[in-house]
């Protein structure tokens, strides 16, 4: 069996969760056989990746097609071949590239289309291309729930409309998909748009006619894989030197290898039952008591000792980077209280200080204790939760963690609201939808509605020009605690350095990538 990395999954990716026939490409140019040439299958095994050329994995069954083919594989390569309507940078910028502009209003959205953009082979990218790749995208596995609130896709004179169910200002943010041809979206091997083109023998090779080109490697080898293990060993057995790290790896190098970090949307937040049900603590029910938990973390630390950097502190509900919020974030990346300033928040929720243990306790005498559940099968999580329990001690808020190495135990303790706080994770869309916290959310499990917040968050959904008030009203409410943004990663050869890496394409720039000469 495939490992689940080779499979994409559609949806959200909460709490701690965290290869079809190659054929022909259709309406090819005979004049072009770079366009069209398919790589031939190849003994990975066999192979030995070149110390001056990029090597990368890729299954011959899947083609190179994310819209048929349910793979991370399928979609990474796709960055290669295949030029996007928009990207994600780096800083996670929103950088146009096949569209000219995407403009939402309401409940409609305009794509206005570049022009002098073509396919390998000469053609011209069109509206009726672009449409046609949404419409494929709408209906495809991989991406089919990230576009569940487009309703109606159609051309308008050189660019396409979008009716929505519901608006979106964040909507150009999702368009980080593949353009192919109006007539190919069904096939495994589509003429590429990209950067590179389908080479002989096992290759991609430049691309000359991308309106994106740049000053890459000439040829990129293909190795044919069957599995993520296969890609892992593979970098240590030198049949390829490059590979995008599954999220879900304890880890990301080893002694032959470096890894490249990028950001992502994966939050790690920390859930609170803050559900009315049963005697629960003012420091879960009320805001002022979920805003002492949130200002009490260390979320530099947590980044830095608890994921090894492989995450960066998340000062806000919506990611640090986007432009939309720049400079509007109230949360800090260090911990905002000391003992001494935490004491007048406890004192105000009614708890005072046991001079003998240091912990704070109700007016019966009895212990302010939290219990903190976290699934054990990750280590990151696992420190993370033990980290949170040191920092909260510290200010004097006992943390009991609840460790479950059962997985589906785990789930059904969050699922039945049988914690008091836990650490899940979510991964959000780029348009940062929040519905996975609303009420029947597949995160929503103990967190406090509001309706304020959600009136906020509709305003902001309908002109990002409000995401510093919905951060504001998010801030004064704390339905949970965001901690973290986590990082992906590409591990590659210690001898490559100079790849640029982003949430829309791993394999965003290879203009920088240079090769250490090995003796």
């Amino acid at each position: 069996m495939a490992h689940p990395w080779l499979r994409a999954t559609a949806g959200f990716v909460c709490c701690a969760f965290l290869l079809a026939g190659c054929s022909k490409q259709a309406n090819s140019d005979s004049n072009q056989p770079s366009a069209t040439a398919s790589p031939s299958p190849s003994a990975a095994a066999s192979n030995v990746a070149s110390a001056t050329t990029l090597t990368i994995g890729y299954t011959p069954g899947s083609g190179f097609n994310p819209y048929v083919a349910n793979s991370n594989l399928v979609a990474q390569n796709a960055g290669l071949l295949f030029e996007n309507l928009v990207e994600l940078t780096p800083s996670m910028s929103l950088e146009y590239r096949i569209a000219q502009s995407i403009q939402s209003t309401g409940n409609m959205v305009l794509i206005q289309i570049r022009s002098g953009c073509t396919f390998a082979d000469g053609t011209a990218i069109t509206a009726d291309d672009v449409a046609a790749s949404l419409q494929a995208a709408k209906s495809s596995e991989m991406y089919s729930a990230r576009f569940a609130n487009v309703t109606k896709i159609e051309t308008q004179g050189t660019g396409v409309q979008i009716t929505l169910a519901q608006p979106d200002s964040m909507f150009a943010y999702l368009c980080d998909v593949p353009v192919l041809k109006a007539a190919e979206t069904a096939s495994t091997q589509p003429t590429a748009s990209g950067r590179y083109t389908y080479g002989e023998s096992d290759t991609l090779v430049r691309n000359s006619r991308c309106a994106f080109a740049e000053n890459g490697p000439e040829v990129i080898n293909l190795t044919q894989v069957t599995s993520y293990d296969e890609m892992v060993s593979g970098l240590s057995m030198g049949s390829l030197n490059v590979y995008a790290v599954s999220p879900t790896a304890e880890s990301t190098s080893n002694i032959s290898s470096v890894s490249e970090y990028y950001k992502t949307n994966n939050l790690i937040f920390l859930g609170i039952n803050a559900s009315p049900d049963g005697d629960k603590s003012p420091i879960l029910t009320t805001a002022a008591g979920r805003i002492l938990l949130s200002q009490m973390a260390n979320r530099r630390q947590l980044a830095e000792k608890g994921y090894y950097s492989r995450a960066y502190p998340a000062t806000g509900i919506i990611n640090n980077y986007y432009d939309c919020v720049a400079s509007k974030h109230t949360i800090l990346a260090e911990d905002e209280l000391d003992a001494e300033h935490a004491a007048a928040d406890f004192l105000a929720l009614g708890y005072t200080k046991d001079p003998t243990s240091g912990y704070y306790q109700d007016q019966k005498g009895n212990r302010l204790t939290l219990r903190l559940t976290v699934y054990t099968g990750n280590t990151y999580k696992r420190y993370a939760a033990s980290l949170l329990q040191e920092q909260f001690a510290a200010k004097g808020l006992d943390i009991e963690l609840d460790e479950v190495s059962d997985f589906t135990a785990y789930s059904e303790k969050i699922a039945t609201g049988d914690f008091d706080l836990y650490i899940g994770e979510v991964k959000l869309y780029n348009n940062m939808d929040m519905s996975p916290f609303f009420a029947g959310g597949q995160a929503s499990y103990g967190i406090v509605q509001n309706e304020a917040l959600l009136t906020a968050y509709t305003a902001f959904k309908a002109d990002q020009s409000a995401a510093g008030a919905f951060e504001e009203a998010f801030a004064a409410e704390m339905p949970l605690v965001p901690l973290l943004w986590r990082n992906g990663s590409v591990a590659h050869t210690r001898n490559i350095s100079g790849l640029s890496c982003s949430l829309s394409n791993v394999f965003y720039s290879l203009e920088g990538l240079t090769f250490e000469q090995t003796s």
